[in-house]
This record gives C-alpha cells, sequence and structure tokens, in this order.
C-alpha cells in the first residue's frame, strides 16, 4: 500500500471554541426530534410481531440512548475541566471501541479479525478521548466498505520503538492526492459526511503523544497505524 505520514494535519479544530448558549441551543433542538423517534418506536414495538424486525428496532433504540447521552455529556461540559490520564490497557481501547460500532458492523455484516498481541499493554492516556478517536476511525473504515463481504482487521503488537494499534479496511480506499488531505476539518469525499471525525480523531491521538501513519490504495482498503511511545508496561495476560 501507497502511504503517507499525517505530521502536518490542521489542529485549527481543537483551538476554535462554540459558545455555550449555542451549544445548549443545538441540544435541544437535537432534542425535539429525538423525542419524536422514541414515541414512534415505542408505538413500533407494541404492534410488530415480526421477530426479524425486532433487531432493527433495538438498533434504533441504542443508537437513540447514545445520542441522549452525548447531549447530557455536551450539556454538562465545563471548559475548567481538565482531561484525565492514566494507565488504560490497549485491547480494552478497542474491544471498547468495536462494542460502540457494533450495530453498524452487524447492518453492513462487516467481519471482524482481532490479532492482538500477547503481551497486553498499559498505556497513560485519556481513556474518553482515546475511545473516540479510535471508535471515529474504525466508523471510517466501515463506511468505507461494502456491504456483506467488508472486513475489519485489528492488530496490536510490541516493536523497539512502542507499541501498535493497526486498524485496517478492504474499503474502496483513498487517492493519494485526498490522503494529505484526511485529517483536514470538513474534509470528506463521503455524501453526507461532515469532514469531522478524523480531524478530531487526529487531533485527540496528537494530544495524546500518538504518531500516525496512514497507508491506503485504491480498490484495496486502508491501514490506520498508531504507534504509542514508551513509557508504557504489560498488563498480565487475560483470557479471553
Amino acid at each position: 500500500m501507497k502511504s503517507a505520514i499525517e505530521d502536518n494535519a490542521s489542529t485549527a479544530l481543537g483551538e476554535q471554541t462554540i459558545p455555550k448558549r449555542f451549544i445548549s441551543v443545538l441540544a435541544h433542538e437535537i432534542r425535539n426530534p429525538l423525542t419524536n423517534i422514541n414515541l414512534s418506536l415505542h408505538i413500533l414495538k407494541s404492534g410488530i410481531s415480526d421477530d426479524r424486525l425486532i433487531p432493527f428496532l433495538n438498533i434504533i433504540d441504542r443508537s437513540s440512548e447514545r445520542i441522549d447521552g452525548l447531549l447530557k455529556n455536551l450539556l454538562n461540559f465545563r471548559d475548567t475541566d481538565e482531561p484525565t490520564e492514566q494507565y488504560n490497557a490497549v485491547y480494552k481501547l478497542l474491544d471498547e471501541a468495536l462494542a460502540l460500532t457494533a450495530d453498524r458492523i452487524l447492518l453492513k455484516q462487516i467481519k471482524v479479525n482481532k490479532n492482538y498481541d500477547k503481551q497486553r499493554c498499559a498505556i497513560i492516556l485519556n481513556r474518553s478521548q482515546m475511545c473516540l478517536a479510535i471508535t471515529n476511525i474504525i466508523i471510517n473504515a466501515i463506511d468505507a466498505m461494502p456491504t456483506d463481504n467488508g472486513k475489519l482487521s485489528l492488530l496490536t503488537k510490541t516493536i523497539d520503538e512502542g507499541y501498535i494499534i493497526q486498524i485496517e479496511d478492504n474499503g474502496c480506499g483513498i487517492s493519494k492526492d485526498d490522503l494529505k488531505n484526511i485529517f483536514s476539518p470538513f474534509f470528506t469525499k463521503r455524501p453526507g459526511g461532515l469532514g469531522l471525525g478524523l480531524a478530531v480523531a487526529y487531533d485527540i491521538l496528537i494530544s495524546n503523544h500518538v504518531k500516525v501513519k496512514v497507508e491506503s490504495e485504491l480498490l484495496k482498503g486502508t491501514r490506520f497505524i498508531l504507534l504509542f511511545k514508551k513509557p508504557f508496561f504489560i498488563v498480565p495476560e487475560i483470557a479471553d
């Protein structure tokens, strides 16, 4: 695969501040249609007897709950809050991100292959931020893959320079010209996309001192390689 290291991506997104009043108004406006969705979902659940449709109603229900949770977190956010950094097991972060994207993976019938290093690594980082970054990268991979024959591969391993997370898909790939822009805010080639997911992920990774390398080839797929430098330590192996 062709490679590009994104060392100079824009961090303008992280420098912008949004007025708290605007956040409150936005959250209120989102909650209005969200309430309608929840009421409609309740009616559908009481009236549908086809068991084949129940899993899809449950996906809508879980997605609605997640949106509501995100709105609550947004409204409770304080600029004075300091990010909490502590040792976190890397494989647990990956599994948490997979859990958050499980419905999307199910709907597109994507096969997930996990190849975790037997040496379980724990690294100092902000858990919630890093989980968001990894989740955004996985979502980007899911969106790039076709339905039915998509394959998502997750790998972790120890190298001389530190510890690596590798997230690979067999999706549409990224052109050489577009590759240098994928972390720029609002850059997207996906219809209906906002171009914020990877920009947010990049800002989080850089703030947690993680190096990012991206390899991609059109029609073959994309590989994100995250390098966590020392200090870190190996946690005892836990049976899956």
